[in-house]
């Protein structure tokens, strides 16, 4: 059973599946800068979409942990608004966007 597809007609994945995109991404991105722990949370917000893609390649909108501030977050630059990124650490939050940027498909050039 395929999930219903949202706005743009694409189907989202969930449950198990999301979960081994999201473990297979994780070991196609370079996390090697980044704890255990940074790696595991970095699952779990993307797994609730709290890490979500913008209109813009490479920058995605991650919801805080108190679920209401919201970062930006360049994973191609490597950058983060966060307390922590913005101290020049590495976050969960970049973490996860780097996550979503292996898992995204490759873009065409028009």
């Amino acid at each position: 059973m395929r999930t219903p597809p949202d706005r743009a007609g694409r189907h989202r994945r969930r449950g198990r599946t999301c979960r081994a995109y999201v473990k297979k991404a994780a070991e196609a991105a370079d996390l090697s800068g980044f704890h255990g722990w940074q790696v595991a949370k970095a699952a779990e917000a993307i797994e609730e979409q709290a890490v979500v893609p913008s209109s813009r390649p490479g920058l995605y909108a991650s919801v805080s942990g108190d679920g209401v501030t919201v970062y930006l977050t360049d994973a191609i630059e490597g950058s983060c608004t966060c307390k922590a990124g913005a101290n020049g650490r590495c976050c969960y939050h970049l973490a996860a966007a780097l996550i979503l940027q292996a898992a995204a498909p490759v873009r065409k050039a028009a």
